[in-house]
């Protein structure tokens, strides 16, 4: 009788144990983040080995964009199914937000080695493209306003604010995805 009081006291600590016991967002953040990088890294070097990674069209900024929603919110959706179903609004943002940080440090570095090494000259053709998109959008428009232009946009090239913008770019676009799929999967605990 003694042996199964305790084992029914083990059985209890370990079910109070497990009920305290959280499931951390982090890895969901780390998992579903290094995914959605490694995912948006092979697209951009499809795009590369096209030599289509200056055209800047929609093919190129839609699908980086469908694979963040449906990473981030895959993320979401899986963290809430561990959690028995629930997540709180702050878990879903945290998850989403952590999964676009990973995929914007993967893809940073990605576009460091690419303008670096893969391509050394990918800035200035990007220049060039783009200058050339202004003359033939505006014909009022002087070659010389148009290299002034280019000249300005120059100076927001350089590394660390190319750095400071991926990731920025991603925690923001990260946070709204996240923001919209929390909201639509949130389901809070019964108290």
């Amino acid at each position: 009788m003694e042996k199964s009081t305790s084992e029914e006291a083990d059985n209890r600590a370990g079910l109070q144990t497990a009920v305290n016991s959280e499931i951390q967002t982090s890895s969901y953040a780390l998992n579903f983040g290094t995914i959605l990088g490694i995912a948006s890294v092979f697209f951009s070097l499809m795009l590369f080995f096209l030599d289509a990674h200056y055209k800047g069209d929609a093919l190129s900024s839609t699908v980086p964009l469908i694979l963040s929603v449906g990473f981030i919110n895959f993320g979401i959706y899986q963290f809430k199914n561990d959690n028995n179903g629930f997540i709180s609004l702050s878990q879903g943002l945290k998850v989403g937000v952590g999964i676009a940080l990973i995929s914007g440090i993967i893809g940073t570095l990605y576009g460091i080695i690419l303008t670096e090494f893969l391509d050394p000259q990918f800035m200035d053709k990007t220049f060039e493209i783009a200058k050339q998109k202004m003359l033939d959008g505006n014909q009022e428009l002087s070659i010389e306003d148009a290299n002034q232009a280019i000249e300005m946009s120059k100076k927001f090239t350089t590394l660390p604010i190319r750095i400071a913008g991926g990731l920025l770019g991603s925690i923001f676009i990260g946070f709204l995805i996240s923001l919209i799929g929390s909201l639509i999967l949130k389901k809070s605990k019964p108290e």
